[in-house]
């Protein structure tokens, strides 16, 4: 039983053309005030800071962000300020109007509780926001995530938390803090808090106990009292039903904000070493600030990478202004580590420097057994240091970074080795994913706000870490580290300096990486188009109209539309404005591989995906997810063409992966006659139930497809699940029709 994949092209497809000689984008989105819409957390810091670097005035808020998804905004908090006097937990409503232009950057306007004016940045499909910005008391700087549908009805389990902030004497700033630790909610309103929090060289254990109340609006308060009777007041801003949260602490003697996620499951057996494990990004900062003052700053990217079972190493470029500025310097720190059923570690650096840290793991998947992500805060002989890092992708290129990413950062200005200032910096950096990038930010200091635009070159290394070289108008040069985390590298933090800034910033991909937008045809999932699978590439301007091959061997290229893989052409089945569907060059190797669409004489944006070395299925639907399958019958399986359990029928599916082929296999070309079996492990499955495989491979003279022919097994009657395995990677999972 054969069917040609060129034959349902008519069925998948039907899009429109483009404009001729338009750039061809792979991966086009474009922002519109309508991207914020809904109701958001936000958690907004303020600061006032005088010529000599001290800190005069604070200002700390959680709560939520309302965007109407025209103009309109809304900020409803709980503040905590520290000015001529402190003053904890009142509430405030600024609103105003907001706008946001086709990258992603734009502007809100407080006009009502306050006049302020932000720069702002959507990202993450509009799912996520930050802000910086001023009014006539403070710079500004937030974030904010949409809130879950669906508030939580009360709050349980182990939560780690990392924060930021400052030790009060009255209404004075002694010192900058730096904290993390856990919170364990029993879901019935009692809390336990344990912290461990840095001040200048000095170290400090919290151990609190208390009550909390959680409201239908996300929002949640608790007080807290230490075992030396210090009170602290806690209001949380709730982002997902983990949940993750933003929260703001205060007591007498100190504020601090940051933000907070689930540890583990409430019902997990606790951590253990293993659960980190591999490279994780790392941005590693310091400050000492006796009396308040900055007067020493570490400013450092790179990786962190654990075994396991107890070693760490830290590859870092580091920067400093330590009496001097030092700039770019490449330094490797070693040691051990520890995690208890806890979550709640340490770090012991001994080689490079010996430094002592508090640890804490979190967001561990429960499959892998892996946590996600990390924090520190601690010491060594110069600074107090805090960092953090997530999991990288299984490897990066240059083109790993690519297309529109807004960005948010902190750091200070400098004269010479002095701190003159806090730095606030939001904006919009464009990379081509072939090593050249342009930028435009906003950088608040004080209550000044200057805006910067750049243009330079970047690197990005297998290992995910690289550098950023730019210049802006007035001729100023920035060099920065970078380093790309995230599973799918839809994330960097970026470390930048010149003689007269330092700063630390999130870049975050406007909606998704680029490279997400090269999928399995049948399947759309990213990353999974093994050697001589189909993909299909999705975008604007890809072709000055819509095209399909009309002959065998396949063309590379379809009215003046050609992709390349690693600079190799594809054999294309379509093209249009929207969508290319193209085959994977057989002879690509696994891992990190660079597609590039040319329309004419313009070129598109270069794009990283990884190409899987075994198979990764995607079952061929059609209507609303029904497995194109073939019954025992010839008909095609739907609800009124049901298959009988027992019968033997045909599904097709991309992603298959390697074979053992019946002849030589050529790209472009139709597979050879005669069965080219699977050579991966694999199993079918119709609504859970395995079922007897008679066949899986190549679709003899077809290109890129496979089927499977297996019996049905027994299952009650209707609709059921379709699900392929191959080497453990799980299909999508259509519907098939069965009957009885």
């Amino acid at each position: 039983m054969k069917l040609r994949y060129i034959t349902l092209l008519p069925v998948l497809f039907c899009l429109q053309a483009a404009p001729i000689l338009a750039q061809p984008v792979i991966h086009a989105n474009s922002c519109t005030s309508s991207t914020l819409s809904g109701t958001y957390e936000l958690i907004l810091s303020g600061r006032q800071v005088t010529s000599a670097g001290a800190t005069s005035k604070l200002f700390q808020a959680v709560g939520t962000a309302a965007f109407d998804g025209l103009n309109k905004v809304t900020f409803t908090l709980t503040a905590n300020t520290v000015t001529t006097s402190q003053s904890f937990g009142t509430p405030l409503v600024y609103s105003g109007t907001y706008s946001l232009q086709s990258n992603c950057l734009g502007a809100i306007n407080i006009t009502s509780g306050d006049t302020a004016t932000f720069t702002l940045e959507s990202f993450n499909q509009g799912n996520t926001f930050a802000l910086i910005g001023s009014d006539a008391n403070y710079a500004y700087n937030g974030t904010g995530n949409i809130q879950p549908a669906t508030c939580p009805t009360t709050l349980s389990g182990v939560h780690e938390f990392n924060a930021t902030g400052n030790s009060l004497s009255g209404p004075s700033v002694t010192a900058v803090l730096d904290v993390v630790g856990v919170l364990n909610f029993d879901g019935k309103g009692n809390l336990t808090a344990n912290w461990t929090q840095v001040s200048n060289l000095t170290t400090t254990t919290v151990a609190a106990t208390g009550t909390y109340t959680l409201n239908s609006t996300c929002q949640a308060s608790a007080t807290l009292t230490d075992a030396a009777s210090n009170k602290y007041a806690v209001s949380f801003s709730i982002y997902s039903t983990a949940p993750d949260f933003a929260l703001a602490v205060s007591s007498p003697q100190l504020v601090f904000d940051g933000s907070g996620a689930a540890a583990q499951p409430a019902t997990g057996p606790g951590c253990t070493p293993s659960m980190l494990s591999g490279t994780y990004e790392l941005v590693l900062s310091g400050r000492l600030s006796p009396a308040g003052i900055t007067t020493k700053i570490l400013s450092s990217d790179g990786t962190a990478t654990f075994d396991g079972i107890g070693k760490v190493t830290f590859n870092l470029t580091t920067n400093t202004v330590n009496g001097s500025q030092s700039f770019g310097n490449p330094v490797v720190y070693s040691g051990t580590y520890a995690l208890p059923s806890s979550c709640q570690g340490t770090i012991n650096l001994t080689s490079g420097d010996t430094a002592t840290l508090a640890l804490v793991a979190y967001s561990i998947n429960t499959t892998t057994g892996q946590a996600r992500s990390y924090a520190i805060v601690g010491t060594d002989a110069n600074f107090a240091l805090n960092g953090g890092g997530t999991i990288q992708p299984a490897g990066c290129a240059v083109s790993t970074l690519s297309g529109t990413w807004p960005f948010s950062g902190t750091g200070n200005s400098l004269s010479g080795s002095s701190n003159t200032g806090l730095l606030d910096i939001a904006g919009v950096m464009q990379f081509d994913g072939q090593g050249n990038a342009t930028g435009n930010w906003s950088a608040a200091s004080n209550t000044a706000t200057t805006a910067v635009s750049v243009t330079g070159t970047y690197t990005v290394t297998a290992g995910c870490v690289g550098t950023l070289t730019l210049t802006d108008t007035a001729s100023k040069k920035y060099v920065g580290a970078v380093s790309v985390y995230g599973v799918a590298g839809q994330d960097f933090e970026l470390v930048t300096t010149n003689s007269q800034l330092i700063f630390t910033a999130v870049g975050r991909a406007a909606f998704l990486n680029p490279g997400q937008a090269v999928v399995n045809l049948a399947s759309y999932a990213p990353d999974e188009t093994p050697a001589g699978s189909l993909f299909s590439i999705f975008g604007a301007d890809l072709a000055t109209g819509v095209g399909q091959a009309t002959k065998i061997p396949l063309p590379t290229t379809i009215l003046t539309t050609t992709v390349t893989v690693n600079g190799e052409p594809a054999p294309l089945f379509y093209v249009s404005d929207g969508q290319i569907n193209a085959q994977m060059p057989e002879d690509i190797k696994p891992g990190v591989a660079t597609v590039i669409v040319k329309s004419g004489s313009a070129t598109s944006n270069a794009v990283a995906v990884i190409v899987p070395a075994t198979g990764t299925p995607g079952i061929i639907v059609y209507g609303t997810n029904r497995a194109v399958v073939v019954n025992q019958d010839q008909s095609i399986n739907s609800p009124t063409a049901p298959a009988k359990v027992g019968d033997t029928v045909v599904s097709y599916f991309t992603g298959g992966g390697p074979v053992n082929p019946a002849g030589p296999l050529v790209t472009g070309a139709p597979a050879p006659a005669g069965l080219s079996p699977l050579s991966g492990t694999n199993t079918v499955k119709v609504g859970g139930v395995d079922a007897t495989v008679n066949y899986i491979g190549l679709t003899p003279g077809s290109i890129g497809l496979y089927q499977v022919n297996f019996v049905v097994p027994k299952v009650a009657a209707g609709d059921r699940t379709l699900v392929i395995t191959i080497a453990g990677q799980n299909s999508n999972a259509p519907l098939i029709a069965v009957s009885n």
